[in-house]
């Protein structure tokens, strides 16, 4: 599972999705400029393909639009590229992983008009 630190939670905008007590998932935003940054999403893996993805992308997406952004962009996982195309994103460039030397990861961006 990932997990944020105290200080990502207390300096980011971070929301939580959960069920009876139980966190399903969580997405983490930040704002910059006219633009925000998808940080993070995630989602237990047992509830993928279920709609609650979208839930969390789709409120999201909503933040950065209440704060005035006028786009949303992040890296994705390249297993997750296909939900975040779904989603509307669109790859703009590669970023180079920091957790593996020589791989690279998804530059996505959703235009929020």
């Amino acid at each position: 599972m990932l997990q944020l630190g105290e200080d990502d939670v207390a300096a980011h905008e971070v929301h939580v999705l959960e069920r009876d007590g139980v966190v399903l998932g969580w997405h983490r935003v930040t704002f910059h400029d006219d633009g925000a940054e998808l940080e993070d999403l995630w989602l237990e893996p047992a509830l993928i393909g279920k709609g609650l993805g979208r839930l969390l992308f789709d409120h999201a997406a909503e933040l950065a639009r209440g704060h005035g952004s006028r786009v949303l962009e992040w890296d994705a996982e390249p297993f997750a590229r296909g939900f975040y195309e779904a989603m509307g994103g669109v790859e703009i460039g590669r970023t180079p992983s920091a957790a593996e030397p020589g791989r690279t990861l998804p530059r996505m961006r959703l235009e929020l008009g």
